[in-house]
């Protein structure tokens, strides 16, 4: 089968095409002739296609010049599709198109996955969250002055290699006629995860969280970026990535940092923690579970909520509510039950006891043994 990846050499593109083997795959971009604004070289590369997979991305972001990249490419490519009898039709898209028409760049990918839709070519429009990838350049179009000033809303970013992968499976299969989203395994407050992302490139930038703040000239509520239920999960984790792909300076060199953290944690054991690394209010990851430091206590739960798995590490605090950043489900996290769903089951629960500056979390031997 020919698949022909237009855009095949950008981000997505040029991850696409290892990922089809056994399949006659082509890479079309403006460095191999193809030019999809002008419709140069489009015969020839679709010539024999039976799949076209379009992962192309406008040049200019300027409302106008977007709005015409894709209205022009995509009128283009469906009407060269149409001649060469391409069967199915696959566009890599954005989650919030039909709510977020206040963007230029996502009022741009509407109309894009409108004129997909009433063409005559069967299709599957992939809507994918923001890229990890992709953090940095939100930081910077936030950015006034040294500071980045970004609205505290829910983001659940996806790796672009989980990208890439979701987008070849549908190549491979039958036409959807439908749109359907991918998202990543984690929600994050955007503004803590920028703040993490820059940390880790040492850039002295400070995020300010301010509910205000514009998101590409428009203000947004907790879940306008967030997919739906029933949205497909990526597998790579923020952790891994970052840890992956941050670069490593003298301040954060592997043996330095880890030499600290041997003398600092030197007497730590299994399900300890520094009573200082979880001030009043917050939370804190100690293995697979999160304590907390509320009402003048601590207290433990087990780490994920027990609805989606969402991490309540990244959840909102409120006295003894926790909230898990996912789906919005409320627990009390001194007993575990639950104070508003999706959530059904309540979350395990665990004592903590501190000596000196050192609490421990009390698991049970049954569990510790399971988890062993």
């Amino acid at each position: 089968m020919k698949i022909v990846v237009v855009g095949g050499r950008g981000l997505i593109g040029s991850k696409l095409v290892t990922m089809l083997p056994g399949h006659d795959v082509v890479a079309a971009s403006r460095r191999s002739g193809v030019d999809v604004v002008s419709g140069e070289g489009l015969a020839d590369a679709l010539r024999g296609a039976s799949v076209v997979v379009d992962v192309t991305n406008a040049p200019s972001y300027e409302d106008a010049a977007v709005m015409k990249y894709f209205k022009t490419s995509t009128h283009n490519l469906l009407a060269a599709e149409a001649t060469a009898g391409v069967a199915h039709h696959v566009a890599l898209s954005v989650v919030g198109t039909e709510r977020l028409l206040r963007i230029g760049y996502l009022r741009a990918k509407f109309a894009q996955e409108k004129l997909i839709k009433e063409s005559s070519i069967p299709y599957s429009i992939i809507q994918a969250t923001q890229f990890f990838e992709f953090l940095q350049d939100i930081a910077d179009a936030a950015t006034h002055g040294n500071a980045v000033r970004l609205p505290p809303v829910v983001i659940q970013p996806i790796a672009a290699d989980d990208v890439a992968r979701a987008v070849a499976r549908i190549a491979t299969g039958a036409p959807l006629n439908r749109s359907v989203e991918i998202g990543g395994p984690e929600p994050f407050y955007l503004d803590g995860l920028v703040e993490r992302v820059l940390g880790a490139h040492n850039d002295p930038r400070e995020v300010i969280g301010d509910p205000h703040a514009r998101y590409f000239g428009t203000e947004l509520n907790e879940r306008s970026l967030v997919p739906a239920d029933e949205a497909e999960l990526g597998w790579v984790r923020f952790d891994d990535w970052i840890n992956r792909t941050a670069p490593i300076s003298d301040q954060n060199r592997p043996d330095a940092v880890g030499a600290a953290a041997r003398t600092e944690h030197a007497r730590l054991k299994e399900n300890e923690f520094r009573i200082s690394e979880v001030p009043p209010g917050s939370v804190l990851l100690v293995g697979d579970m999160a304590v907390f430091n509320v009402e003048g206590g601590f207290c433990a739960t087990q780490a994920r909520c027990p609805h989606r798995q969402g991490p309540l590490s990244e959840g909102v605090i409120d006295g003894s509510t926790v909230t898990c950043a996912l789906h919005g489900a409320q627990f009390n996290v001194w007993t575990g039950a639950v104070l508003r769903g999706p959530a059904k089951e309540p979350l395990k629960t665990y004592t903590v006891t501190v000596d000196g500056d050192v609490g421990s979390v009390n698991v049970p031997l049954e569990q510790a043994i399971q988890g062993a």
